[in-house]
């Protein structure tokens, strides 16, 4: 991590590669912060979020696999020191919620200016939380949102689950049949269906309809 004074080495995630390029762009004007990676993909930054460690994650919720908000909650498990901001298209207030609970640093959307951006950045830098002007108004809740998720046990949904049960959580989600799941994990579809009985109990559910039901209602589709 960084030492006062420093630049801060970043990692962009977002799915396309224009975003990637501009925000290269817009982050090579300011020697405060130097790009060390990119990804399209959750996977794939979560990866490199854990190799690199690097001191800001900026983070699409819409990358490819599993969502942005997972990441989130996967880099809570492995307690990366890692700052996030959030940078989406989504603008409604139920992401935003979800997205300081699981342990985001700054939420904004994609139609901000560059001058925008880095006021961003280096609001977090400065050990600030950014929400978009939009959001301004959820600014006197941040302490009360992240206090209910930390006394709430089931503030990380997946906390629970093996890494290869969370594999399978997010193919249920996604409508995949047994079969399907077997075949892309390399294991036998009676495995999956142990893992799949596994999963819906640890989670309380009933049927791989409430799994669906739940998977929504937490932000936590694949994109």
């Amino acid at each position: 991590m960084n030492n006062t004074g420093k630049s801060w080495s970043v990692i962009v995630a977002d799915d396309h590669g224009i975003i990637r390029h501009a925000l290269k762009d817009v982050l090579g004007d300011d020697s405060s912060y130097v790009v060390v990676g990119e990804a399209a993909d959750s996977e794939q930054a979560t990866q490199l979020v854990l190799q690199k460690k690097p001191d800001l994650l900026i983070l699409d919720l819409g990358l490819p696999g599993k969502s942005g908000i997972e990441v989130l909650y996967e880099l809570k498990r492995e307690e990366v020191a890692t700052k996030v901001l959030v940078l989406t298209m989504y603008d409604d207030e139920p992401k935003v919620r979800h997205a300081l609970a699981a342990g985001a640093d700054g939420y904004t959307i994609k139609n901000i200016s560059p001058e925008e951006m880095l006021t961003a950045l280096d609001t977090i830098r400065k050990g600030e939380i950014y929400l978009h002007p939009r959001f301004e108004y959820l600014r006197a809740e941040i302490d009360k949102i992240r206090k209910k998720a930390a006394a709430d046990k089931f503030a990380d949904p997946l906390q629970r689950l093996s890494r290869r049960e969370r594999e399978v959580f997010y193919m249920l989600a996604d409508g995949m049949p047994n079969r399907v799941i077997a075949k892309k994990l390399f294991i036998s579809p009676r495995t999956v269906e142990t893992h799949r009985a596994r999963v819906i109990k640890k989670l309380g559910f009933h049927s791989t309809t409430d799994l669906v039901r739940y998977a929504i209602r937490h932000d936590l589709m694949c994109a």
